[in-house]
């Protein structure tokens, strides 16, 4: 018996660096190596799957909220496979949840072997560092506008700024020697840097409802042990972190911020022509006739939605009788919003899912954020502000459709609850 639980630690030993070195590899990668995500994303599933099996009698009890969750990821593919099948619809409206049920085994895994949440956020400053070079050198030497990803500077910025949250919640909760604060605090001001080189008006929007998320938990929590702890034992360390992050913080915006300001100026100039009947095929133009559009087909077809492959032709139509005025070239695979966006595709449910997804694990996160460790606070909170600032990037855009920013969230998600445990069963 002795020696069988041996082979077990030693297993769990090798499986916990294994999953622990993918996680670096994901998060250190993933905003260089052009589709990196989706390899080292599936190799983080196949190892899971292989984890549950060997050590399925070691599977954590469920909390109620993590149930829901799976069951909602459940009923995605199966409402995915049925507008596949039924509506001979592309396979585009499953791939998606495919991507997202891949949370359900690496959330097991990483409860199973407990890898250091050292790993995740290691990997997330390596993979912000070595960006910012990337975008450094595409700003000074490419002459680039909007310096970001290979394709998409929206998406780059999307990612950068979700992992620059979760490594300030960490810098300021974890006990971390002076070479790992460093490293933590230059990846958050990496990700400030590159969230303003890539000028996504989404993603500095964000900016307010997750800071209102993050001083409404600490006003809720100033007295929790995890929040005094860090007032009375980290009083010199906090305001040091502090310093040195909003002092770069001032230096950077106001080298950057004239470009952000003509950003934003440009988009009321938008809206007031599109209000003005001007021009509607500007950026904002064509997102107000996306979204009108979207709301015209659920009125059309509200429990099933339009499908995929019906999308444009049904935008074509719109056009052709003047009802929206959309140019072919934007005649676009997303509604430029996740709600609007299933709200077309897949009707009623499909928004209704987005809605479901956000929520649940905005209060999964919530509740484990009282009566925990201070590392459980700072998995805890960066979960809960990466839900809130996906929930807002959804407004505007469509991360949940888009591949990268999707295996992004699947996967963070999927090790924040991991580490953890589903604690939250045993709380009454």
């Amino acid at each position: 018996m002795n020696i069988n639980n041996s082979l077990q630690a030693f297993d769990k030993l090798r499986l916990r660096l294994a999953i622990g070195y993918l996680v670096i590899a994901f998060m250190g990668l993933i905003l260089v190596v052009d589709r990196s995500f989706n390899l080292l994303g599936l190799s983080l599933v196949l190892l899971s799957l292989l984890i549950i099996l060997r050590f399925r009698d070691s599977l954590p009890e469920m909390s109620h909220e993590i149930r829901w969750l799976c069951y909602l990821l459940c009923a995605n593919l199966v409402l995915g496979l049925l507008h596949f099948v039924l509506r001979q619809d592309l396979f585009e409206v499953v791939r998606d949840p495919l991507k997202l049920i891949g949370m359900m085994p690496l959330m097991l895994a990483i409860a199973i072997v407990r890898p250091r949440p050292d790993k995740l956020y290691f990997g997330l400053a390596l993979g912000i560092l070595l960006a910012v070079i990337v975008v450094t050198y595409q700003d000074q030497f490419l002459g680039v506008d909007r310096p970001g990803s290979a394709y998409n500077p929206n998406v780059f910025a999307r990612i950068v700024f979700v992992s620059g949250i979760v490594l300030l919640t960490a810098t300021i909760y974890y006990h971390y020697s002076r070479w790992k604060k460093v490293l933590m605090i230059a990846g958050a001001l990496a990700a400030i840097y590159s969230v303003m080189l890539a000028q996504s008006r989404g993603v500095l929007l964000a900016t307010l409802p997750v800071s209102l998320v993050a001083l409404t938990v600490l006003a809720r929590f100033w007295r929790s042990e995890s929040t005094r702890e860090v007032v009375s034992m980290q009083r010199k360390n906090l305001i040091w972190i502090l310093a040195g992050i909003l002092i770069p913080l001032m230096v950077i915006s106001y080298q950057h911020g004239v470009d952000v300001g003509d950003r934003y100026s440009t988009a009321i100039t938008q809206l007031t022509e599109y209000a003005e009947g001007e021009s509607r095929n500007t950026s904002v133009g064509v997102r107000l006739e996306l979204w009108y559009s979207a709301w015209l087909s659920f009125k059309d077809s509200p429990l099933t939605g339009i499908g995929s492959e019906n999308r444009k032709e049904y935008l074509k139509d719109l056009a052709s009788r003047g009802i929206i005025d959309l140019e072919p070239r934007h005649w676009k695979n997303h509604a430029h919003n996740d709600y609007f966006d299933n709200l077309q595709r897949r009707g009623l449910p499909g928004m209704l899912f987005v809605i479901g997804l956000y929520g649940i694990l905005f209060i999964i996160y919530w509740r484990a954020l009282e009566g925990g460790t201070r590392e459980q606070f700072a998995l805890s909170l960066g979960g809960l502000l990466t839900v809130t600032a996906y929930a807002t990037f959804s407004i505007t855009a469509a991360p949940l459709w888009d591949s990268e920013t999707l295996v992004f969230f699947t996967v963070l998600n999927a090790i924040l609850l991991g580490m953890l445990g589903f604690t939250l069963e045993k709380k009454q």
